[in-house]
This record gives structure tokens, C-alpha cells and sequence, in this order.
């Protein structure tokens, strides 16, 4: 209920930050949206991390494998720390070995989650000189050392290292702020893929942190639709009929703008209710459902329309990231979930993938 209620308001958040982006501002109005956006993915950082000690320590944080590339890894940990690194004048370098398979099996988001932790990290305890995270592949094990030019860590801190809400410095008036939550998460992270970190560190020189994680072979010959070369032209798109369930006024907003992009106007429910009354009245090529919503959830809602025999394909919209949340999705009657906050790219990504399964075009 928590992850709910924090993530639904960030969706708002991050959401109308990305839409006003598009709106022509000015530089000033740029450099402040640009420092909202940042403080939001601070915020979504900080939120994932005492949402996922508190679920490891409960013993429900299960892992959720799928087939990811190389490219989409280096691709995501580039764009999220290279202007980082630039704002405070660092060399960030990945460097990717041949070794390494052009597809992996694992959970991607939660790989994603360690080095944004261990490579943030190393960008925030450097003041001068580079970051470079190097990506290796041996024994079945992907290798990831992510050697840094900074402080370098203290020898009375290093037993603890690991330990939730701890950091190097602990003083009052410390140079670096965090939960320190970070290190914790990620070694606890890795002994469920049983894999495990290690760290060398000289004070005033840098440190370097090597992550070992075991993961499977993927098919070569697996690709994303649109990376297969297939588009879809915005008549192709315009012409899909969408219905978005949701109960708040913000997130129909935001979804609104963002279907917009594509040229597709949707139409709105409030609540499960009236999801089923319109779905039932008018046919729909995609329905996006909120799980959670006064007077008839998405999951009724879902339910008793499957059993009606409604066969269009429902996507939840979802604040929760639960397996069992999860699981309550698929098990409801929907054929797939896209997670607040999302951005207009993932938006863009799940209704490409709907278009080529209703064979459009």
C-alpha cells in the first residue's frame, strides 16, 4: 500500500516534468525543469531503496528474469550518468568486452538497480577525474568493476561497509548526502542471484567495486519489434481506439498528453464500473487499466470482463512492483503491465508491441 501511494503521486510528478519538456520553454525554465526532473529521479531513487530493504527484510523481493542485450544495459546506465558525470567535469567511460553475449537472461531492472547504485556512488564520492565501469563475462558470470578516482574509503569504515544506513561519514558535517541504504541493497541483491561484491579502496586515491552476477545464455535471435525494423506511421497509429481506466485526474492527464504524441485520443473511466459499462458499448484495440480504484478495482473490473468473453488486450497500469502484485495482473485476466512512473517512451514501447500483435499494417 505504501509503494502505492508514494509512486502514484511521482508518476504525476515525473510525468508533467517530461510533458512540459516538449512545451518550448525557455533556458532558464529549462535549467529548472531540468533540476525538478533530477530532484524526481533522486526521489524515485530514494523511494526504491527503502521500499526494497523493507521488502528483502520481510523476505518478499523476488526476482523476475527476462531476456535483455548488452546494448540496452550500457544504453541505460550511459544515459543516466553521463550528463552526471559532465555536470561535475568527470570522464565516465563503459567499456563492454567481446566476451560478453549480445543477449542475457536475467532481471534487467534489478541488475539496472545495482550499477545506478555502485556507479552512482563512485560519481558522487569523486571530485576530480573518472569513472569507468568495464563490463566482462567469465565463468557464466557477468563481471562489472566500476573503478573510480575519488576519496577512497577509510579503513574503520570498511567492516560495515554493507550495513543498511551506514556511510563513511557519519559526521554531522559531511560532504556527501544518502540513506545508505545504497551497497546494502545491492549486496543483498546479488546473494539472491547468487552472486556476490567486493571492493579495493586506497583513501585519496579511489576505490574499485567488482560485481559478480551469474546469468543464463538468451537466443540470439531474439530481438524488440521496433528494433526488427518495423514502425508503425502515425495514421496506423491514430487509427487505434484506447480506453484508460483511472480514477486520478493527474494521471489521465499525463497519459492523455502522452497518447497525444502518437495521435491517438483516448477515452476515460474513472473506476472499474464504467471501464466495463464503456467496453461493453464501444470496441476497444488496447484498454489501459489502474489496478487500484474506488467502487470496482482493475482487477474486478479485468475479471468480469474476461468472463464475459472480452478478448481485447488489457494493460494494468500499476504503481505496485510486487511479484504478487504482479501475479494478481495476469492471473486477473491482463495481458501486461506497464509500472508508474512511466514515461512516454515506455507508453510508446507497449503500444508498438500491441500494434504488431493485432497485426496492424
Amino acid at each position: 500500500m505504501i509503494n502505492h501511494e508514494l509512486r502514484t503521486p511521482l508518476n504525476g510528478l515525473l510525468g508533467s516534468a517530461e510533458l512540459l519538456g516538449d512545451s518550448g520553454l525557455s533556458e532558464s525554465q529549462m535549467e529548472m525543469l531540468n533540476n525538478m526532473t533530477q530532484s524526481g529521479e533522486l526521489l524515485r531513487h530514494i523511494i526504491n531503496d527503502l521500499l526494497d530493504f523493507s521488502k528483502i527484510n520481510a523476505g518478499m523481493l523476488e526476482l523476475t528474469p527476462r531476456q535483455f542485450s548488452k546494448n540496452a544495459l550500457r544504453e541505460t546506465i550511459e544515459g543516466i550518468f553521463k550528463p552526471k558525470a559532465a555536470e561535475k567535469r568527470l570522464a565516465f567511460n563503459i567499456e563492454v568486452s567481446s566476451k560478453l553475449p549480445e543477449q542475457l537472461i536475467g532481471d534487467f531492472d534489478r541488475i539496472c538497480q545495482i550499477l545506478v547504485n555502485v556507479v552512482g556512488n563512485a560519481i558522487k564520492y569523486t571530485l576530480e577525474g573518472s569513472v569507468t565501469l568495464e563490463i566482462d563475462w567469465k565463468d557464466e558470470k557477468m563481471i562489472c568493476q566500476v573503478t573510480d578516482t575519488g576519496i577512497g574509503i577509510p579503513e574503520s569504515a570498511r567492516e560495515t561497509l554493507f550495513n543498511p544506513f551506514v556511510q563513511a561519514d557519519r559526521t554531522t558535517k559531511r560532504m556527501f548526502e544518502g540513506t545508505g541504504l545504497g551497497l546494502s541493497i545491492c549486496s543483498k541483491l546479488l546473494e539472491l542471484m547468487n552472486g556476490h561484491i567486493e571492493f579495493e579502496s586506497e583513501v585519496g586515491e579511489g576505490t574499485t567495486f567488482t560485481c559478480f552476477v551469474p546469468l543464463k545464455l538468451g537466443k540470439q535471435d531474439v530481438q524488440a519489434g521496433r528494433k526488427k525494423g518495423k514502425t508503425y506511421s502515425e495514421s496506423e497509429l491514430q487509427s487505434l481506439s484506447v480506453l484508460v481506466v483511472d480514477d486520478i485526474k493527474m494521471n489521465q492527464v499525463i497519459i492523455h498528453q502522452m497518447l497525444k504524441k502518437m495521435s491517438i485520443t483516448p477515452d476515460f473511466a474513472n473506476n472499474g464500473l464504467e471501464a466495463v459499462k464503456l467496453a461493453q458499448s464501444k470496441p476497444y484495440d488496447v484498454v489501459f487499466m489502474d489496478c487500484r480504484m474506488p467502487e470496482m478495482d482493475g482487477f474486478e473490473a479485468t475479471d468480469y470482463l474476461r468472463k464475459q468473453g472480452y478478448e481485447s488486450p488489457i494493460v494494468a497500469l500499476t504503481a505496485g512492483t510486487t511479484l504478487e502484485e504482479r501475479e494478481r495482473c495476469i492471473q486477473s485476466g491482463m495481458n501486461d503491465i506497464l509500472t508508474k512512473p512511466y514515461t512516454a517512451a515506455d507508453l510508446i514501447v507497449t503500444m508498438e508491441k500491441w500494434c504488431k500483435k493485432l497485426n496492424l499494417g
